[in-house]
């Protein structure tokens, strides 16, 4: 799992990858992916390859709280 200096300085990268975002929720990467198909989760494709907004990380959680992701 992720510390939240790590966390803090992945903030400044405004984005991050699945597998990143896997590290962050402690979660695997496969739950990740599936997260990130949620109607409104805060990402990007650029290609094939899906970026997480990381300033809207945050709001989608709290948003979220108590639902079955």
């Amino acid at each position: 799992m992720i510390d939240i200096k790590e966390y803090r300085k992945k903030l400044e990268r405004k984005t991050c990858n699945t597998k990143e975002l896997a590290e962050i929720l402690g979660v695997s990467e496969a739950k990740a992916r599936r997260i990130t198909h949620i109607q409104d989760f805060p990402k990007i494709k650029i290609g094939r390859d899906i970026r997480i907004i990381l300033s809207k990380l945050d709001t989608f959680l709290e948003e979220n709280i108590g639902e079955v992701l």
